[in-house]
């Protein structure tokens, strides 16, 4: 089990969601996170669905997002 797709796809968001957490600006959100924090449901896909919480015009969220990801990628 643990070498299959799925396992491995889990494995990976498990070890991104801690970095993805430390940005307050993010919430995650979606099929995956119920999953595996909420109920056990049989998944077709893991993936990590993100909501920018900031309410700001669209120029200033997308920089506030993209400074966020560039965090990310450098933890």
């Amino acid at each position: 089990m643990r070498n299959t797709p799925f396992f491995r796809q889990a494995d990976l968001l498990v070890q991104v969601v801690p970095f993805v957490n430390a940005e307050a600006c993010f919430a995650l959100k979606g099929g995956t996170a119920i999953n595996f924090f909420v109920r056990d449901f049989p998944r077709l896909s893991v993936d990590i669905d993100l909501v920018y919480l900031a309410l700001e015009d669209r120029p200033t969220t997308l920089r506030g997002i993209d400074a966020a990801l560039q965090r990310i990628a450098t933890r």
